[in-house]
């Protein structure tokens, strides 16, 4: 891929993306709507986040550590042994998927008082009779984690990209439709959302010369590669789900409702963490194994720098903001029915930590993505330890006198120290990575991000104006414009890069 089609792609994906994220946010919003941050809605959050945070980890190593395996046999070999090796892993993690959701469904009342301890027995049954329901998504989260990198190693990204909204369809379906809802609807229409996010990739890779076959071979040598691999993937790749069920966790024992805030703040930091990084990473990650794999370490560092700085243009600007206007944004979104002014404080407060960390954990996730196709796994793992150890702690000590805003606030600390400890890794390793042009650019869009913000605050100082949705839109308007003529009077590289490719586009239409 060269230069104009990486950018190409990653516009198509990130609007992909943007757009299933806007879908979810429906679905939040319908969800806010009928349940607000009542004590029902924490144990379907519960529910959900014990399957799917732990396995998502699961999920996100197979993923992982499965790009650079299909990339590597797809170029020393051919695409026949690539498909021929992605059966045999879906297959058997099919086997081992099973096998957990018979364990978990003998052991649900252990698993659900590890993680939620400080529920009330009455929670505590409705969240066991709601985990054995949402166990079922382990295999579905396997699969569909299998399907989306084999497309993606096809460099076919705009599928994957769409899978938040087919997942998020029957959820919305449920909330619109039914009149008498509950949160075991919400979560077997969960359930059934995770399904056809698996059912709809398969046309693309049939498309791509895959076929499903029940094929199996223990004695693979690529598979004992990959399990040496995937364990430390899970601790370096997975902090992040990690450190999301922690919360919930240390959120169980504080005042009714604090599940839930965090679950609906961490959905607006998921948006703008997704629609960014995970965008510019799905499409970055594939190449940047691809050219290992051709001996192209030149070519694997300038993806890997321009990577990180172009999250930054994105993300710094938008964390600024998102603190600015964190009350305004929970009330924009969220206040309506049952979420009333308690939850928009509550939710705030929530959304006003997380939103510190958004460009941390995105430079936290290119550099994992770098290292793990380097095989780096050792490194990864370790870096994403000390961020969970440093998670619990500072959860912990930081919720007695914060509550949800403390807990907020350890996650965003712990994304920072694992994304210095990971630039500082990835520095030793590559050697001529060069931190000191990638700082200066950051230092630049933060000093714009800066004064963007100040400008703004002086002005809804002194122009006051009642309506949330106003303020936003307003500020969103003149901040994005004050920004763009910083960075374009600061020289930012990968700004400029972005403007030309933009303006070549235009150009050819008008032609």
């Amino acid at each position: 891929m060269n230069k104009n089609k990486i950018f190409k792609a990653t516009f198509i994906v990130m609007a992909m993306t943007i757009l299933s994220r806007v879908i979810g946010f429906a679905r939040d919003i319908l969800a806010a709507y009928h349940f607000g941050v009542e004590g029902s809605y924490d144990i379907y959050v519960a529910s959900v986040a014990i399957p799917e945070s732990v396995f998502m980890i699961v999920g996100l190593a197979i993923s992982t550590t499965f790009i650079p395996m299909l990339s590597e046999i797809k170029h020393s070999k051919n695409n026949k042994e690539m498909f021929n090796f992605s059966n045999n892993i879906i297959n058997i993690l099919s086997l081992i998927s099973i096998f957990i959701i018979i364990l978990g469904l003998i052991f649900t009342k252990k698993i659900v008082g590890i993680f939620v301890p400080n529920f009330t027995p009455d929670k505590i049954e409705l969240t066991i009779f709601l985990t054995r329901i949402t166990l079922f998504n382990i295999i579905l989260l396997c699969i569909n984690a299998c399907f989306a990198s084999i497309l993606q190693v096809c460099e076919d990204f705009v599928i994957p990209a769409l899978l938040g909204i087919f997942f998020n369809l029957p959820i919305i379906i449920y909330l619109l439709l039914f009149n008498d809802v509950s949160i075991v609807g919400l979560a077997i229409a969960n359930v059934i959302g995770n399904l056809l996010r698996v059912l709809v990739q398969i046309p693309s890779l049939y498309k791509n010369g895959y076929r499903i076959k029940f094929y199996i071979n223990i004695k693979d040598e690529k598979l004992k590669s990959m399990i040496i691999l995937i364990i430390p993937v899970i601790i370096g790749a997975g902090a992040n789900s990690i450190n999301m069920l922690v919360d919930k966790s240390v959120a169980s024992g504080l005042i009714t409702g604090s599940m839930a805030a965090l679950e609906y703040s961490q959905r607006i930091i998921q948006f703008a963490n997704t629609a960014i990084t995970t965008s510019l990473v799905s499409v970055v990650y594939p190449i940047m194994a691809n050219k290992l794999n051709k001996g192209d370490k030149e070519g694997f560092l300038k993806y890997l720098s321009k990577s990180i700085v172009t999250i930054c243009i994105f993300l710094v600007p938008i964390t600024f903001g998102v603190m600015f206007l964190s009350n305004d944004i929970v009330k924009v979104i969220y206040e309506r029915g049952k979420f009333e002014s308690n939850a928009v404080i509550l939710t705030s407060m929530a959304l006003l930590g997380y939103a510190i960390q958004l460009p941390f954990a995105g430079v936290r996730d290119i550099l994992n993505s770098s290292l793990f196709s380097m095989k780096k796994t050792k490194v990864t793992t370790i870096n994403g330890v000390i961020g969970v150890i440093v998670n619990i702690i500072l959860s912990i000590t930081l919720s007695r006198f914060f509550g949800v805003l403390g807990i907020s606030i350890a996650t965003s600390v712990s994304a920072i120290i694992i994304s210095i400890l990971l630039l500082n890794s990835t520095r030793k390793i590559v050697g001529t990575f060069n931190l000191k042009e990638i700082f200066i650019k950051v230092i630049k869009i933060t000093i714009s991000s800066s004064i963007m913000i100040i400008t703004l605050y002086y002005f809804n100082k002194i122009f006051t104006i009642e309506s949330s949705f106003f303020i936003i839109a307003i500020d969103g308007v003149m901040g994005a414009v004050i920004f763009f003529v910083l960075c374009k009077i600061l020289s930012i590289e990968e700004f400029e890069e972005a403007l030309i490719i933009i303006k070549e586009k235009i150009i050819r239409r008008e032609g």
